[in-house]
């Protein structure tokens, strides 16, 4: 799946592992209703209680003179620590909150949500996976209307929920490219960003688990997956700022766009930015959106308890390797 992965392509593993609870919840019993106001007040709320205490500077995206340059980036530009960000999936889900504690020429250090630490590869801002074989690559320097790259890499998976969980390998080959510089709209204002069009084939395989004997699990114990995303970069920003994705089985190729008002497209949005002494702003998400429990495409449709229907279920979370056996 982003949505991946920390949230320099907008996920926090910290956000799957409450998903994965949530799904728990609903299971065993049916979620009673919030208002939509209800809800919007409260994401208004957790946006604001996520950056520094004090009230939010008027500043506008304009005057923080945050748009990118076009032409080429050479590297990732450096941020002082104590930046913030705050990404919005729409009003039913929880804000991710990041910070930035530390940035080097090889490594970055953040801080996802109350706590759950982060590092990763400066030049690619893929998370550092240390079970991970080959290479994965959010961005690639320098950065170019044109430039073009594909990556490939391996890697063990985890799925932990309250009551069980599960393993299993994970491969993908992604290829991506900058397809231009846009203007767009989103919460916090007008901003100037790369956009970075990828397509990424999955596979989930092997799985196995001591804590599911209850079920009969059987079928096939291998998926195979697609991703297309849209991503928004703003240097200056040092993050996407918006991606747009969709994962369906590979059957569903031609059919599958990141474009257009399918409720099947998760939409990430950030919703409030702070670099310390200088730009600071928050808005409210206006293209954030993942409705609840949504699916991949063209998969069973009604829960079994084969692996096939569990491993295409779930979006993928690397293991961590110091819970590795």
């Amino acid at each position: 799946m982003l949505i991946s992965t920390g949230v320099g392509d907008c996920a926090c593993s910290d956000y799957y592992h409450a998903w994965m609870k949530k799904l728990t919840r609903i299971a065993h019993a049916v979620a009673r209703p919030v208002p939509s106001a209800v809800r919007r007040a409260l994401s208004v709320a957790l946006v604001a209680g996520s950056l520094t205490a004090g009230t939010v500077s008027a500043k506008s995206l304009d005057t923080c003179k945050l748009d990118a340059i076009d032409g080429t980036i050479e590297r990732p530009l450096q941020l002082a620590p104590g930046t913030r960000w705050a990404y919005s999936v729409g009003a039913d889900h929880p804000v991710s909150t990041l910070r930035l504690d530390g940035m080097a020429e090889s490594l970055t250090r953040l801080t996802v949500g109350h706590g759950l630490q982060r590092v990763e590869h400066t030049d690619t801002y893929a998370d550092v996976n240390p079970l991970r074989q080959g290479r994965k690559e959010i961005l690639r320097f320098p950065l170019a209307v044109g430039a073009a790259w594909n990556d490939e890499f391996a890697e063990p998976g985890a799925v932990v929920s309250e009551n069980w969980g599960y393993r299993y390998d994970y491969e993908e080959k992604g290829s991506s490219r900058v397809v231009a510089m846009e203007t767009i709209r989103i919460g916090v204002g007008n901003v100037r960003a790369y956009r970075i069009e990828r397509s990424a084939h999955w596979r989930k395989s092997n799985p196995r688990s001591n804590d599911m004997t209850g079920r009969r699990w059987q079928g096939r114990e291998a998926v195979e997956g697609l991703e297309r995303s849209i991503s928004w970069y703003v240097p200056a920003m040092g993050r996407v700022v918006l991606k747009r994705s969709i994962t369906a089985h590979p059957s569903y190729a031609l059919y599958l766009s990141a474009e257009g008002n399918s409720r099947d497209v998760i939409v990430t949005e950030l919703v409030a930015f702070e670099s310390p002494g200088g730009c600071r702003v928050e808005g409210e998400p206006i293209h954030a959106q993942r409705f609840a429990d949504r699916r991949p495409l063209h998969y069973p449709l009604v829960f079994n308890d084969t692996w096939e229907f569990v491993l295409q279920r779930h979006p993928h979370i690397p293991e961590r390797a110091d819970s590795a056996e």
